[in-house]
């Protein structure tokens, strides 16, 4: 074997090791989490301490939301981790540092949350500010979740390659449960308001619309959603088109 054979073969064996190294601690975070509180099947860590009641209503609202979707199992286990200090942030956000939350299905069902206050039930955002409206800690938290069993109803790699308004709507319609008022996402969505815009603002807002028409005003159930081939550009035509 030539030394560049050689030295490719430690590069890719490297590479490997470390990969699987993140994944193994992806899998296995619970040592660097020291306070943890369950309510059902759902396991709330921290790296702070929180009152234990406060963190049992968060996962009780979460799982309520969850409830909703006909994918959600109450057998399955789920465990959120929040992560309040920077360093753990940078290690198990690894590529979205700075993302409200992630989910890394389908190496593993952990998902990571940054920096909450789980008394006051609200995540803290980039800049230091709460997350304002209803996007609440139990939102971002059924929202991660919920990616996870979106994936393990269609599979790994039809969920990596469902759009994008698919797979963050249907989180997001499940996160923000009732508290998503559809008349005013509408007109919102008619008016071109920059919020609609997930790129400018970051928001899943008209994503969220989308699912929620085909869902609610069409009746579609979660399978033909997450199946059936359907434009985002033709399920739009259709809001314009409903009537007021």
């Amino acid at each position: 074997m030539t030394y560049r054979k050689k030295l490719t073969l430690k590069i890719v064996v490297g590479l490997v090791g470390i990969v699987a190294a993140i994944v193994l601690l992806l899998s296995v975070p619970q040592p660097f989490f020291d306070s943890s509180v369950s309510a059902k099947n759902l396991t709330l860590y921290s790296d702070q301490p929180f009152a234990t009641e406060a963190g049992q209503r968060v996962l009780q609202q979460v799982e309520a939301k969850l409830a909703t979707s006909p994918l959600y199992s109450a057998e399955q286990t789920h465990e959120v981790f929040v992560c309040n200090a920077r360093w753990r942030q940078r290690i198990f956000f690894t590529y979205v540092y700075g993302a409200g939350g992630v989910n890394y299905y389908p190496f593993t069902t952990n998902v990571f949350l940054r920096d909450s206050i789980i008394e006051e039930n609200c995540l803290i955002g980039p800049k230091g500010n709460r997350v304002p409206g209803e996007r609440t800690l139990d939102y971002f938290i059924a929202h991660e979740i919920t990616h996870t069993l979106t994936g393990q109803s269609v599979g790994a790699i039809a969920y990596h390659r469902l759009p994008q308004w698919k797979r963050e709507g249907y989180a997001d319609y499940v996160g923000k449960g009732a508290a998503f008022n559809y008349d005013e996402a509408r007109k919102a969505f008619l008016a071109n308001d920059p919020k609609m815009d997930w790129a400018k603002s970051g928001l899943y807002w008209r994503f969220h619309l989308l699912v929620a028409h085909l869902l609610d005003k069409q009746h579609w159930d979660v399978n033909r959603l997450l199946t059936e081939q359907i434009e985002q550009s033709a399920v739009e035509e259709m809001i314009r088109a409903e009537q007021p």
